[in-house]
């Protein structure tokens, strides 16, 4: 894990800080900020903050209404505030419902553009300050990228999801030149991601191998009474005030490390309790409430590009390439390196069920299954998923999933402000 120096982490103020003397240490809002003072260079830091601090509000509300499609999570709870919404109980991501999400990530999206034209035009000797700001940028496009259905760019006609890709490898490029050490690992990670996404396996291959197995960076987040800066998925399983979601009814739940299941795999780990959820589910009524325990407290970082994720796109461009058994042996050295036992396949077919069924554990929880989803249903590949991570088409057994939309829509407020884009989808 990597430790979160200063300049990694988010900056809390909205706005900037401007103290008089080096001993005043009086904190005063000063509201809005007149456009000149963000072409100061004493600017840049705030700025680059608070492209982060976007890029991890639009993480928390794409990323947790991700993990209920892909029933990482289970509903257990309320519908309002921090809960999840019928809709997204049966699998349905409508676009009358989905505004925060959409608005956030666009959020994200602009700010990077724009906080990377001001630093450039205003000049930094600080290079680190560029390619962070592009890293966060090409993590906001990525997102998009992986979870949205159609690109839309201020206020222009929908084009192909691609757009975002594209974008965010520019950026990505752009901080692993800038940058150096770990923002710069970081930055060849998230691109061996993108060009996985677009089926780049050569160039994915390429950056993975870069990139070490112990590598992690992270999104930060903080414990504090500030919904933005809150790990939602966390918030929303604390007891208090929320139990909305539940570990019971998913593929995880005989599977990963609980205080029932000493012996289950670690990097999925859950609490079993004898409490139900804090509101009646619409499959269910009350649902077991096991809390996940992988991020404990609101606080708790969200990994964006790790070494695990670059062994598994390699094994993923083996079983693309024809070679099962190599790929099963990229899968297995990560079980054995936590100490589960190896996977077992006897044809391509089952080391792609092997390969689906690794990613979610590697990346349970980290805003990512609903893209791999999205592109394995894309291109059509073999093998087979959970049934309690796939539609039943009865909320009444199975996974409870009517359907299961895999991406989120053009919103209605899009609809409805963007001339360029019919108001019914």
């Amino acid at each position: 894990m990597i430790p979160r120096t200063i300049s990694q982490r988010l900056s809390l103020a909205a706005g900037l800080v401007l103290a008089s003397t080096a001993c005043d240490t009086e904190v005063v809002n000063p509201g809005r900020v007149q456009e000149s003072f963000l072409l100061e260079p004493a600017a840049q830091e705030a700025i680059v903050k608070g492209i982060g601090r976007a890029m991890a509000e639009a993480q928390n509300w794409v990323g947790y209404t991700g993990a209920a499609i892909t029933r990482e999570i289970h509903p257990s709870g309320s519908t309002g505030s921090f809960g999840i919404q019928v809709e997204w109980q049966n699998g349905d991501l409508d676009y009358e419902t989905i505004n925060t999400h959409w608005n956030t990530s666009q959020r994200a999206r602009w700010w990077g553009g724009d906080g990377i034209a001001k630093i450039t035009e205003t000049g930094t000797d600080d290079q680190s300050l560029l390619a962070e700001a592009n890293l966060w940028s090409g993590y906001a496009y990525r997102l998009l990228g992986e979870n949205f259905c159609e690109s839309v760019i201020d206020g222009q006609a929908a084009g192909h999801r691609s757009v975002y890709m594209d974008r965010a490898m520019e950026r990505f490029t752009q901080a692993a030149n800038l940058g150096t050490g770990d923002m710069a690992r970081a930055a060849v990670a998230a691109r061996a991601s993108v060009k996985a996404f677009m089926g780049d396996w050569a160039g994915a291959t390429a950056d993975a191998a870069t990139v070490p197995d112990d590598f992690v960076w992270h999104l930060p987040y903080y414990a504090t009474e500030g919904d933005a800066t809150r790990n939602r998925i966390q918030w929303a399983s604390q007891a208090e005030p929320y139990k909305a979601h539940t570990v019971k009814f998913t593929k995880y739940e005989t599977y990963g490390l609980s205080n029932e299941n000493p012996d289950g795999d670690p990097r999925v780990p859950f609490r079993v309790t004898d409490e139900t959820g804090d509101a009646a589910v619409q499959c269910c009524g009350q649902v077991p409430w096991w809390p996940q325990t992988k991020y404990e407290d609101s606080g708790s970082d969200i990994p964006l590009s790790k070494g695990a994720e670059m062994r598994l796109i390699e094994a993923e461009a083996m079983l693309v390439a024809g070679d099962w058994q190599g790929a099963m042996s990229k899968i297995n050295a990560l079980r054995t390196a936590v100490g589960m036992a190896e996977a077992e396949a006897a044809n391509a077919a089952e080391a792609w069920t092997a390969l689906y069924f690794e990613r979610g554990v590697v990346l349970w929880l980290e805003g990512r299954r609903l893209g791999d989803f999205f592109r394995w249903n894309r291109d059509g590949r073999p093998g087979s998923f959970d049934p309690l991570e796939r539609p039943s088409g009865n909320q009444n057994e199975g996974s409870h999933l009517v359907k299961q939309d895999l991406c989120f829509p053009i919103s209605r407020g899009e609809r409805e402000t963007n001339p360029n884009i019919s108001t019914v989808p």
